[in-house]
């Protein structure tokens, strides 16, 4: 009985064109290795010796591995290539992008018993099969771009619809404000007495912006800035904090103070190298002076997420606008007289001086700040990490007072917030007894104001250098722009 079944079993691995009768094994030997390898047991009897089973026989299987080019490329100069391998044996594939595409991922039927390995330095597939089943993958190719291509499809985005910045965007009634529009800005990251530049920054209801840099970090284009860098937005918030350490003077506005001079266009505040963990040692700027509370914050967050990328990431220019808008015991700052007290609205990409006194000869000040309006608190400053100006909430379509009407779908909207409030770098207004600064309000999607000793989110922003970074993706929440080296 047990020899007939053997027979059996070896006419059928025959068919299936697993049978080799070259080597010697004893059954129980034989049926666990093949047993082992593919799930299969077959025997060649032999004959019998002291009751013991002699059997021959090798394990020979020739699949078929068939490797399918998806759109955007081909394998092998063909769209479709198949070859012939035995069973463990490894087949190699050629595989040939498209121009302006890499390779993205394969796909393989049986894939828990298939190895593929891809060697991006040929552009090269193996597939190693672990089964006798034939094999069929597909090879998906993805669109690979330089920052500066994308920067530059951006900019050949931008709309010329007149914007009424009061309104924010978008409404229910309105969505055609959504889009990239352009405003002045600064021509180069090192002189920002010249502002010849011209920014690109998307508005409303925009879902081409989201990227991937840094690890698991979703951010959002908020701008292609003057001199061509790109500017980032994190989708979402690190948490919260005060913006400074007590707001019982008007310096505490200021993103530093108590500057030995102050940080103006032609001298902007420049934050040293960030130094280590130590809190007090870390980003202190050139000119002296003491961080605040959200400073401190943002740059040990940089240091501890993003230290490793910093090659990439340049010094932007970030404005903390102390320049007066109007005096009295009250200063309204820059930021409120350009988008509270000015009809119409008027955000803008650059930053005053904070010695601008709008025409008013002498605030009221501590004796050292009056006259010519010498402040050591705030201005202009070089960063690599930093905040949004209200002026940037704005143009991306915040309603510049707060009431409602925009919509969710507003780009810099963001669920989960921990409590409806973010950060901006922006002073509001000072008095002698407390210090404000612009909040974003997530609520009504419009700006706000906060005493500074009190909490709000903390949104990171950093610019990118377009020069020798790639991003895949097209820019969308399923396929966002992954940024490569």
């Amino acid at each position: 009985m047990k020899e007939k079944r053997i027979e059996k079993e070896i006419k059928k691995a025959q068919k299936k064109g697993i049978y080799n009768p070259k080597l010697k094994l004893g059954i129980v030997a034989l049926i666990l290795v093949i047993g082992t390898v593919i799930g299969v047991s077959y025997a060649y009897y032999t004959g019998t010796a002291n009751n013991t089973l002699t059997i021959s026989g090798t394990v020979s299987k020739r699949i078929n591995i068939r490797v399918e080019a998806g759109e955007h490329g081909a394998v092998e100069s063909m769209d479709i290539a198949t070859k012939q391998t035995d069973y463990g044996t490894s087949a190699k594939f050629k595989l040939t992008p498209a121009e302006g595409y890499q390779y993205k991922e394969v796909t393989c039927t049986d894939s828990n018993k298939v190895t593929p390995i891809y060697d991006r330095s040929n552009n090269t597939l193996t597939i190693t099969p672990k089964t006798v089943n034939n094999i069929t993958c597909t090879v998906e190719y993805e669109r690979v771009r330089t920052l500066q291509e994308i920067a530059d499809e951006i900019k050949s985005q931008v709309k010329s619809n007149t914007l009424i910045f009061s309104a924010g965007c978008p409404t229910n009634g309105d969505t055609s404000c959504s889009g990239v529009y352009k405003m002045d800005d600064y021509s180069s990251s090192t002189n920002l007495t010249s502002t010849n530049g011209t920014s690109y920054y998307f508005r409303g209801k925009v879902d081409n912006n989201y990227v991937q840099f840094g690890k698991d970090l979703t951010w959002r284009i908020v701008r292609v800035n003057g001199d061509g860098t790109i500017r980032l937005v994190l989708d979402g918030e690190i948490g919260t904090s005060k913006f400074n350490i007590s707001s019982n003077q008007r310096q505490y506005v200021g993103y530093t103070y108590d500057n030995d001079q102050p940080c103006t266009n032609s001298s902007p505040c420049t934050s040293v190298e960030i130094a280590t963990n130590v809190e007090d040692q870390m980003g202190t700027t050139d000119h002296g002076g003491k961080n605040s509370t959200i400073k401190t914050k943002l740059e040990k967050w940089y240091y501890d997420n993003l230290r490793s990328y910093d090659q990439y990431i340049i010094y932007g220019t970030y404005c903390n606008d102390t320049s007066f808008g109007s005096g009295g015991s009250r200063l309204n700052y820059g930021p409120y007289q350009r988008l509270l007290n000015s009809t119409p609205v008027k955000p803008q990409l650059t930053c005053p001086d904070p010695k601008t006194n709008y025409g008013i000869s002498t605030p009221s000040e501590r004796s050292e700040y009056t006259g010519t309006g010498f402040r050591t608190y705030g201005g202009v400053y070089k960063l690599k990490i930093g905040l949004l100006s209200a002026d940037e909430i704005v143009l991306a379509g915040f309603k510049p007072n707060n009431s409602s009407g925009v919509t969710t779908s507003n780009y810099l909207y963001y669920s989960n917030a921990s409590n409806n409030y973010f950060w901006s770098m922006s002073p509001y207004i000072s008095d002698a007894n407390a210090a404000y600064v612009f909040i974003g309000n997530l609520l009504y999607r419009s700006m706000y104001y906060q005493n500074v000793y009190q909490t709000s989110g903390v949104r990171p922003v950093i610019n990118l250098s377009t020069n020798g970074l790639k991003a895949t993706g097209e820019g969308t929440k399923e396929s966002p722009f992954v940024i490569k080296n």
